[in-house]
């Protein structure tokens, strides 16, 4: 490789590795302090501030508050809208600078509303301050108290309705039922909406942007409907344009989702579910609007971490998504489960990783060590194949002929160093996207200065750059197995192919780091413990005779 190559892929990994730090000083994020989390706006702040039809119905009932704890989390409901939650702190999977984390800020906090179409075709949202039936204000949920319901009412020209948020003390989950039946005459073809607006709050900054999306599931197929822009040089969450999305057929769920958190609703049975994106200034926007007719009267809402057990227990197929590609849940599955086992037995995640790699190199070292064997006996055929080329480089036919005999001779398949590679590539890819995906990392630390393995190490920071460790051992360790390979090989006979081997051997590393720069350390962690044991299997393999 010359050195106009190497000076182009410099300039290239740097562009990619300050890109993020640029991107946040010319866009810079709106952090939201606790005081905007749970203040409560009126009915006129709502329309200004939100996408949604205005609000016609209007009240002077106060507005009730009730307060929900249990072990996962603690909550506070509003009576507006009949049941808005305002307020959502998670207990678990913290980091070591959080004591609790807020999951609704000012864009999201006016949510699960009620609205329909009347005969005219015209949206009626049942907003306002419903009666909240309760006398209690707050309530805390454990084996003795496992659950509560709140029941709002709101009394119109026409009767009585009223909405009902069910609590538990072991679970995200909440059941919520409409009963409706007063105002069906008046309502187009008897269906009503449920909505929850304004997604999620962004918890993880930057690396939430690659994970965002909305899901609608139906039929077992899960489709994506991407939030905000990504591209190769960065991503943007404030500013795109609002896109609307609607799938028709009962759904089986739809939702939104970051890397760690996710909003689900899981109707009774629907015919129109939709997805509206819009950018908020602040961060990216989801509205999650379902119908259903007014007979369905429940709507199961997820809303906390994606842990696997609890996306799982909701039985609609979610947790084929949470841990990476679909078509490779079932492989993925397997990695996630050893790995929670593992520690289970060892409870440290850090720990987990190391002996992880060691487990997935045992597994895989007999495939490793073929294809190893197989590229030795390619290296020492490499003089006699090259003369091969030389010799009958004007008569194609007669060098593959010639080519094949040698191969046929000294008992060689050429694609044996290749069919290793194939079967252990499922197996890489689920780690890659377990390691990458799992919640478990989060707020995680190891030794040192690796205090969460969901997050970048960084050692220091540099003006607006950080200075990660991991990512410098990984590529460290990636090149030098193939520094190894390389002096191992026989020098070819055509300078192209030797320019190039030589062009892979400081690329691929340096694009790996550049890559995985910003990635969790948790990952890196993996990657370079694993390189380190290919290079002792490989010193083992050269040692054979």
């Amino acid at each position: 490789m010359n050195q106009k190559t190497l000076t182009g892929f410099l300039l290239i990994g740097a562009i990619l590795l300050l890109w993020p730090s640029y991107n946040s000083l010319i866009n810079p994020t709106k952090d939201i302090g606790p005081e905007e989390v749970v203040q409560n706006s009126n009915t006129k702040d709502l329309v200004e501030t939100t996408n949604s039809p205005l609000f016609v119905e209007e009240t002077e009932i106060e507005e009730q508050l009730v307060g929900i704890k249990n072990n996962l989390y603690t909550a506070v409901i509003s009576s507006e809208n009949g049941g808005s939650i305002v307020s959502f702190k998670l207990n678990r999977h913290l980091k070591k600078n959080e004591s609790s984390l807020e999951l609704i800020d000012r864009h999201n906090n006016k949510n699960l509303y009620v609205s329909y179409f009347n005969v005219d075709g015209e949206e009626v949202l049942l907003g306002g301050n419903w009666v909240l039936q309760n006398m209690q204000q707050d309530f805390t949920l454990d084996e003795q108290t496992p659950s509560v319901s709140l029941v709002f009412l709101k009394e119109l020209d026409t009767g009585v309705i009223s909405k009902t948020l069910t609590f538990y003390h072991n679970q995200y989950n909440v059941d919520i039922n409409t009963n409706l039946q007063n105002i069906r005459p008046y309502t187009l073809d008897a269906q009503y909406s449920l909505t929850w607006e304004g997604g999620l709050f962004s918890s993880e900054g930057t690396q939430d942007l690659m994970f965002q999306e909305g899901l609608v599931g139906q039929g077992g197929n899960i489709e994506s409907f991407r939030v905000g822009r990504t591209g190769f040089f960065g991503s943007s969450n404030v500013s795109f344009e609002k896109e609307t999305k609607q799938y028709t057929g009962n759904s089986d769920f739809l939702g939104y989702r970051t890397k760690y958190f996710g909003v689900f609703l899981i109707p009774q049975k629907t015919d129109v579910v939709s997805l509206t994106k819009y950018a908020t200034g602040d961060r990216a926007a989801v509205d999650l609007r379902l119908s259903q007719n007014i007979n369905f009267t429940k709507t199961t809402l997820f809303f906390g971490p994606l842990e696997f057990d609890s996306i799982k227990n909701l039985e609609v197929g979610i947790e084929e998504k949470i841990l990476g590609w679909q078509w490779l849940y079932s492989i993925s599955w397997i990695v996630y489960s050893v790995m929670t086992w593992m520690f289970g037995l060892i409870p440290n995640y850090g720990v987990v990783v190391v002996l992880f790699a060691i487990l997935i190199k045992t597994i895989t070292y007999p495939l490793m060590a073929k294809q190893l064997r197989s590229s030795k006996k390619m290296q020492e055929i490499s003089p006699l194949l090259n003369q091969i080329k030389i010799k009958y480089k004007s008569n194609p036919t007669l060098q593959q002929q010639k080519m094949a005999a040698l191969f046929q001779e000294n008992k060689i398949n050429p694609l044996a160093g290749c069919l290793p590679i194939l079967i252990q590539m499922p197996v890489l890819m689920a780690v890659f996207m377990v390691f990458r995906n799992t919640i478990e990392f989060r707020g995680q630390s190891f030794i040192f200065w690796i205090n969460d393995l969901s997050s970048a190490d960084t050692l220091f920071t540099v003006g607006a750059l950080s200075i990660n460790v991991l990512p410098f051992l990984m590529a460290g360790s990636m090149y030098y197995t193939m520094q190894m390979s390389t002096n191992s090989m026989a020098p070819s006979a055509d300078p192209a192919q030797e320019a190039t081997q030589k062009m892979m051997k400081y690329m691929f590393p340096g694009m790996m780091f550049f890559l995985f720069y910003s990635f969790p350390s948790g990952l890196n962690l993996y990657y370079f413990c694993f390189n380190v044991l290919q290079i002792v299997q490989q010193k083992l393999i050269n040692k054979e005779k």
